[in-house]
């Protein structure tokens, strides 16, 4: 609560919320002053909405500063106590909890609650099945506590409930972003570097076949609130979290600034992830949205809005190829209320455009904020967790906590209510799909209203989603689809074997990113539904179509029946493609095509220009298109004309056939309007056109890919 919410006194059957100043004043500690938050370059609109809902100044305000931790802890202790004394539940128990189907068959099961010696804040799934999880220096505000040379962190085995703790030393990565590198490690970048929330420029390493920590290479500035995300060529994309400039972490491990992207800069988690087209998209929580090409020093190739929402602590999923939800969220006034999440929720479509197209979908049957939407293993999104209100507090409100489960059906777009956790989880509250198909919930806490209302979550959940369970009301598990063998790695665009006993009755074969999820944004999962043929007890499948839609690393390899029931995930590892997208096109007098000053604009006339691997050289094409790409725009004959001497130039991607191309084993590319034309170079000078010629089998006219 801010200093202005005063104190909101309830029945007996509650407890006594204290406003920010009256706790504070119990504690004899003066208000926190704000973080600072750069906004970048968003306009004076922009930056003063970030300036009023940025989490991180919200954040900052609530929490409490220069008090020691044994007052605060014995002060905290004593809230919990008194609280459970006078209502019979300590703060967190769910209140109410919704009316569904008794049957597990149609509403899922909540298992019992299991204590962690980690607030799980922080959720990575590792390639082992285990999760790496972590929090702070302690289960209270990390203002609180001067000391922030160490973080708290553990890996946990949910196959027995078995933990071993693997501490960060030198560094609190509390409030870092994160995401899994190609080889299955994990990458924090930034943290929290003292008791007035300054971030940190460090990155750390986390490797998960010998579970231990190790520097990386610093950031050139301190980053709190970050996001990162996984790009086709196996880089990482740092974006937010303080500096307006994004970076990128290279698979050498070098960090480069992207300098031409500086358009985010607020300490609120953005949410982001990989296009098909192999560009960047941001797509919340601000109603701004961007498309970046990462190559090179980065360039923005589509700005776009959303919705009309600011989005804070809502979350996303991207369910389908080039398909991404967005849902919750916010405060505003819907449906009468003021200060309200929305219901609502909308999905953005990446697979052509620079700018996402936007349709509105099913809406929640109550308004969240604080929720995680975790894809599952059939590709819907379960929503677990959050408030239903903001009028309290943007972080903790015990009596508007959303306890039941709801889960979307993509295929009607509606959502459907499930049984609900017998836990409340709000700020600092996290959710990840497991290899066995159920979803593990945990945490919250950790934050300054936290410890004025007695919340703390050193625990979690495992939610049995409703497709593990038999539909005959007998509450049993249903038989489900068995993998036998499964490769340990698959290729882009390959096909590779998946052997089944139950092989005929799989309606679904599907990869499933590996969760990195925090403050209701998950930047690992997505769903990648692969085709696929069955014969007797093997499956062939194909590999996801290129690396824009899925980023090389570790995924679950899920079969799913006609019945809806997923099998227990096989890791498999997804490769680099051979000639990833974002790459040179060279010609054999080793020219590449090029973009003259990594234009943007449409009409710019291609030219041939030494290879220097910069993103005026960042060439995208993509096996399931026929395009070529460059800058978000396509390589386009101007008016048709098919002809020789005809120079190629960008323009808006149309998919006509003035920008279809065909990519020759011989080396050739030619035009689909006149297959006895081919791409060539003018000359071998620099800056020669980009033109069509007759088909002669010069050097001019052969590439390479």
């Amino acid at each position: 609560m801010t200093s202005g919410e005063g104190i909101i006194m309830r029945t007996r059957r509650g407890l006594i919320a204290f406003g920010s100043l009256f706790a504070l004043f119990l504690l004899g500690a003066a208000p926190a002053g704000p973080a600072t938050a750069a906004a970048g370059t968003e306009g004076a609109e922009a930056v003063q909405h970030a300036r009023e809902h940025d989490p991180g100044h919200e954040h900052a305000e609530e929490d409490l500063a220069d008090t020691p931790m044994r007052v605060i802890e014995e002060k905290t202790a004593k809230r919990a106590a008194r609280v459970q004394s006078e209502t019979g539940r300590r703060p967190g128990t769910a209140r109410t909890r919704a009316a569904v189907v008794a049957d597990p068959g149609q509403s899922g099961s909540w298992s019992p609650v299991v204590g962690t010696p980690v607030v799980p804040v922080f959720q990575a799934v590792l390639p082992n099945g285990k999760v790496l999880m972590w929090d702070s220096v302690g289960d209270n505000a990390a203002e609180s506590y001067p000391d922030h040379s160490f973080t708290r962190a553990m890996v946990w085995n949910p196959a027995d409930d078995t933990y071993k703790r693997v501490d960060v030393q030198g560094s609190n990565i509390f409030c870092a972003g994160f995401a899994h590198l190609g080889n299955g490690n994990i990458l924090v970048a930034g943290g929290n570097a003292n008791a007035s929330l300054a971030g940190t420029v460090q990155t750390h390493i986390f490797d998960w076949r010998t579970e231990t920590w190790s520097r990386g290479n610093d950031m050139a500035a301190a980053r709190w609130y970050p996001s990162v995300a996984q790009t086709a060529n196996g880089e990482e994309v740092i974006v937010g979290g303080g500096p307006a400039t994004a970076e990128v972490y290279q698979a050498n491990g070098a960090i480069r600034a992207l300098t031409s992207f500086t358009q985010y800069g607020g300490r609120t988690y953005p949410f982001m992830g990989s296009r098909p087209d192999a560009q960047l998209g941001l797509y919340g929580p601000y109603t701004t949205g961007y498309t970046l090409t990462t190559a090179g020093n980065g360039v923005i190739t589509g700005t776009g809005t959303r919705d009309s929402i600011y989005r804070d602590y809502g979350s996303f999923s991207t369910y389908d190829i080039g398909k991404t939800m967005v849902v919750g969220g916010g405060s505003i006034t819907e449906g009468g209320t003021a200060k309200v999440p929305t219901r609502t929720a909308v999905v953005l479509s990446t697979r052509t455009g620079l700018v996402p197209t936007v349709a509105a979908t099913g809406s929640l049957a109550t308004g969240r904020r604080q929720l995680n939407a975790t894809l599952l293993a059939d590709g819907s999104v379960l929503a677990t967790g959050g408030m239903t209100s903001a009028a309290t507090s943007g972080l903790v409100d015990l009596d508007h906590a959303a306890t039941a489960a709801e889960r979307w059906d993509p295929a009607t777009g509606q959502w459907t209510v499930l049984a609900s956790a017998s836990r409340v989880r709000q700020y600092h509250s996290t959710a990840v799909l497991l290899p066995d198909g159920r979803v593990m919930t945990g945490g919250g806490g950790v934050c300054g209203i936290c410890m004025s209302v007695g919340y703390l979550e050193k625990n979690l959940e495992y939610f049995t989603p409703p497709y593990l369970y038999k539909k005959d009301g007998s509450g049993d598990l249903a038989p489900r689809p068995v993998i036998s063998t499964a490769p340990a790695g698959v290729g882009i665009n390959t096909a590779f074997t998946v052997t089944s006993p139950q092989a005929a009755t799989v309606r679904k074969v599907a990869l499933v990113g590996l969760g990195d999820v925090t403050h209701s944004v998950d930047q690992g999962q997505r769903y990648i539904p692969l085709t696929f043929t069955a014969s007797g007890t093997t499956l062939t499948v194909t590999g996801p179509p290129n690396g824009g839609v899925a980023p090389p690393g570790y995924y679950m390899l899920f079969l799913v029946d006609a019945d809806g029931v997923p099998s227990t995930a096989a890791m498999v590892q997804v490769a680099k493609g051979p000639n990833p997208v974002m790459s040179p096109l060279k010609n054999s007098t080793g020219q590449c095509v090029d973009i003259p000053s990594s234009a943007t604009a449409i009409r710019t006339y291609l030219q041939a220009y030494t290879c220097n691997n910069t993103k005026a050289q960042a060439m995208t094409r993509l096996p399931d298109d026929t395009s070529l790409r460059v800058l978000g725009n396509c390589v386009d004959v101007p008016s048709r004309q098919f002809v020789a001497g005809q120079k190629v130039w960008t323009y808006t991607c149309n998919s006509t056939v003035a920008q279809t191309w065909r990519f020759g084993t011989d080396g050739t590319v030619r035009p689909l309007g006149n297959t006895a034309m081919c791409l060539a170079a003018a000359s071998t000078a620099s800056k020669a056109a980009i033109q069509l010629a007759t088909c002669n089998g010069a050097a001019l006219q052969k590439w390479t890919w």
